[in-house]
């Protein structure tokens, strides 16, 4: 059977990029499309020209121009961008796998340089917290206002073991954020982990979706002992998408032949697909658990959704992103291209992917109902995202944590140890002696952490002296910020046990690879360990399914 039915389905998509692709294929009501194309075109290119010419001030052309194009851009989904060179060379780079920077994929924005994806895992800008939408406003010295996108990408590759400093505007921050990123000769990976986790419980951590990621996927899961295996753990969290074909590929190897996968659906006939398993499963009997949270997208959640609705497994942790848009890419030039959101994704059960209200086009009202179900009949909502079979909350860390992690002072210090200290035992805990020399390295570096009520209690003092409120009020302020300063002092303990996982981890990553970071990992991780509990207990796991 082929792998993609064609849904045959009435419908028409209005772009000017692609006008003699329509024109090709004779699409319903080109006529009156065109003609209010080419009317616009011929107002929009005479306002162009006018104001190039006559504007008071110089005006750049191609800069005047690209601000035009991101006008209309900003209307539609964050998905779909006119991609010039650079940008084609960032998709080469994870193309080829491997580049010296940071683990960020870029775009413009809004005339502001954006991260585009959430960072690859495991990478520098991915452990300092960097995520999805953060504008990067400086890098180093340089605002990128000033460098442009090329110029900005550009300075934040560089040769692994250099430092780049990158300052980002946040949404919901007050104000800028800076982290200081050491780079690394970035191997993009998908499949960072396959082995045993637990005694008959096979780990698989799959970070993205590319080319080859079900070959690998299949071949790991071949060479573990399948006869004594008591189930898999397929873990999405953080994974933020990728090929299509290759999420396809991914729930082909779990799925009985001829099961919908996924669907698309768009205003184009081309857009409307099917995909449906096309081989018996590499392991399709024993029980298998994907873990997700609300950084999974796109590919992720095509397969967690594909699972769930056939009920071939379980589906545990937050739930997802929501990102169900489908883009096609339509060369304009050999230097550039424009992508387009042409389609949605759809699960089996015909639940939309995607969350509602992605662009000022979209006037389709979010189906939050409950009349989805499963093959087994288990009920499933729809409105955006995949929710989970069990939920369980997010862990979270320490706003001190996070501050130690945007400086990259647990990189840098591992770093340090490794290169100086004896080989340590795989299985060695952090002692209270590494933790005193960690204190001494943060005093070093000159770590300071600035609590958001002290900028505030800053700001007070400052308009207590200017409006002279009298001594007693700033004498206060001055008081609760000795109060802060102990408070402070105490952050550290308080935190202690984030801080030597987190140092545990990048310390065996440096001295014995990636794969035993991930096993220490998964160690802790509450949801592995609840995962590997539903796997162990075969009555709760076929409760959970019916």
């Amino acid at each position: 059977m082929k792998r993609v039915k064609t849904v045959l389905k009435h419908s028409v998509l209005v772009s000017a990029a692609v006008v003699c692709f329509f024109a090709v294929n004779n699409i319903a009501h080109s006529s009156d499309i065109f003609k209010s194309i080419s009317k616009n075109l011929t107002l929009m290119g005479e306002i162009y020209k006018r104001i190039s010419v006559n504007y008071v001030d110089n005006v750049d052309p191609d800069r005047f121009f690209k601000a035009g194009l991101q006008g209309m851009m900003s209307t539609l989904d964050p998905y779909t961008n006119y991609i010039e060179q650079e940008d084609k060379s960032q998709l080469d780079i994870i193309t080829d796998g491997k580049y010296g920077g940071v683990g960020m994929l870029l775009m413009y924005r809004d005339n502001v340089v954006t991260v585009a994806e959430p960072p690859f895992l495991g990478t520098p800008a991915a452990r300092a917290g960097i995520r999805e939408g953060d504008k990067i406003i400086r890098v180093d010295s340089l605002w990128t206002r000033d460098l442009g996108f090329s110029k900005t990408s550009g300075h934040i590759r560089g040769p692994a073991g250099s430092e780049v400093v990158v300052t980002i505007r946040r949404e919901g921050e007050a104000g800028p954020l800076t982290f200081t990123l050491v780079r690394e000769l970035i191997k993009v990976e998908d499949l960072v982990y396959a082995g045993e986790i637990a005694p008959g419980v096979g780990y698989l951590k799959l970070t993205r979706f590319s080319r080859n990621v079900g070959m690998d996927i299949a071949r790991a899961i071949q060479q573990m002992d399948s006869e004594h295996m008591h189930g898999i753990i397929l873990d999405l969290r953080s994974n933020p998408g990728g090929m299509l074909t290759a999420a396809v590929d991914v729930s082909d190897l779990f799925l009985n032949r001829d099961k919908v996968i996924v669907s698309t659906r768009g205003r184009v006939k081309k857009a409307n697909r099917t995909f449906v398993s096309i081989t018996d499963p590499v392991y399709g009997e024993k029980p298998l658990i994907i873990l997700v949270n609300r950084f999974s997208a796109s590919a992720s959640e095509i397969v967690a959704g594909a699972v769930q609705d056939h009920d071939r497994g379980i589906v545990i942790g937050d739930t997802t992103f929501g990102k169900g848009l489908v883009q096609t890419l339509f060369p304009l030039s050999r230097d550039s291209a424009v992508k387009i959101t042409t389609a949605k994704y759809y699960t089996p059960s015909g639940r939309c992917i995607q969350r509602q209200n992605y662009s000022s086009w979209d006037s389709v009202v979010a189906d939050t109902s409950t009349g989805f179900a499963t093959d087994n009949g288990r009920a499933v909502t729809a409105g955006g995202g995949i929710a989970p079979d069990v939920y369980m909350a997010p862990r979270l860390v320490s706003d001190y944590v996070v501050a130690l992690r945007r400086q990259s002072l647990f990189f840098n210090f591992a770093v340090k140890y490794a290169n100086s200290t004896q080989q340590m035992d795989s299985s060695a805990t952090i002692t209270d002696a590494i933790i005193d020399t960690f204190k001494s390295y943060m005093e070093e570096k000159s770590f300071e952490y600035t609590l958001p009520i002290e900028k505030q209690l800053d700001l007070l003092r400052e308009s207590a002296e200017s409006k002279n409120l009298g001594d007693g009020l700033i004498s206060d302020i001055d008081e609760l910020r000795v109060s802060l300063d102990d408070a402070k002092e105490k952050l550290f303990n308080q935190s202690v046990n984030d801080i030597k996982l987190l140092l545990r981890q990048e310390m065996a990553s440096k001295l014995f690879g990636r794969k035993k970071s991930v096993e220490i990992a998964a160690e802790y991780d509450p949801v592995v360990k609840r995962a590997i509990e539903i796997i162990s207990n075969t009555n709760e796991y076929n409760a959970l399914l019916k």
